[in-house]
């Protein structure tokens, strides 16, 4: 069997569960929390194990939300909702996968959400056989769990709705930003060379609006940019430092890259970094110096 540590920090973790999903014939995706941008970082490799991926989560805590589940059962993800009674919690991470008696998983800390790619997490990654103890015990246990009495097929309205801000990652500082920016001019361009308009007609707690000139031509409207979208790519550029448009097109697979890119340009403490490239910076608040002592002096 081979082990190895995956981690947020060099992208070793979001890879090492693509390759276990990649690599299944069926797949077992345990975790506490579920959360649209999670779901859809793992999206391509869920449906193409349609009807073949189980997908366990739990709604205590209100941090699944809805759209999430949708997602995955859209995808072809088979979902069950797992709420202990009393004071137990559901709370593990693991993501197996089988192909014959070929067994792989991904065990440690990450939920299946944007954490996959902006939190600091790690996990262990495992590649062997159903020989392999290890490895056979994680493909029980993703059973077990499973088929607990406790845990019910989720349907549609099962779960509470998120609140208005749920999928801006949560954040209404995020939302009041991106309101903020739009408000002031809601005319983004890109910031490639060849620079196109796209119009911001709505901020909402789903997304944002916009219009470009393809849609105006096609009669289609504006379309619908997902909050999720913007704030996994914000959390990535907080996290790490840097976000290039080709990692959040190629790796991060949001697919309106160019207007996110240009969008989180204008936030507050982001700046392009020169070049041919489109390379976004976020330079971390820096506190205020703390007050010099004030002299007292001392009683003759």
């Amino acid at each position: 069997m081979r082990a190895r540590t995956v981690t947020t920090a060099d992208g070793s973790l979001i890879e090492g569960i693509r390759a276990v999903l990649a690599g299944a014939e069926e797949a077992r995706l345990c975790v506490a929390f579920a959360s649209a941008a999670g779901v859809h970082l793992v999206g391509s490799e869920l449906g193409k194990l349609r009807g073949r991926a189980r997908v366990l989560v739990t709604t205590q805590f209100g941090t699944t939300t809805t759209d999430a589940l949708s997602r995955a059962t859209a995808l072809g993800a088979d979902v069950r909702v797992l709420n202990p009674a009393g004071s137990r919690t559901y709370h593990p991470k693991l993501y197996v996968g089988r192909a014959g008696k070929r067994l792989s998983a991904v065990i440690g800390s990450a939920n299946l959400t944007g954490g996959l790619v902006s939190n600091i997490e790690a996990a262990v990654h495992l590649e062997g056989t159903s020989r392999d103890s290890a490895l056979a015990d994680a493909w029980a246990r993703a059973d077990a769990w499973w088929n607990d009495r406790l845990a019910q097929p989720w349907l549609p309205g099962a779960v509470a709705e998120p609140e208005p801000v749920a999928d801006w990652g949560g954040d209404p500082a995020l939302f009041d930003l991106v309101r903020r920016e739009v408000g002031r001019d809601p005319v983004f361009e890109t910031l490639g060379p060849d620079r196109k308009r796209n119009v911001v007609v709505e901020c909402t707690p789903q997304g944002v609006y916009v219009e470009t000139a393809r849609s105006r031509e096609k009669g289609t409207g504006p379309q619908l940019v997902p909050s999720w979208m913007v704030a996994l790519a914000w959390d990535y550029l907080r996290a790490h430092g840097t976000l290039t448009n080709r990692y959040l097109l190629d790796v991060l697979h949001v697919h309106r890259s160019a207007f996110v890119c240009a969008l989180l340009a204008r936030l507050p403490d982001v700046r392009r970094r020169p070049g041919r490239g489109i390379t976004l910076e976020w330079q971390a608040p820096q506190p205020p110096p703390p007050e010099p002592p004030r002299f007292r002096p001392g009683r003759g």
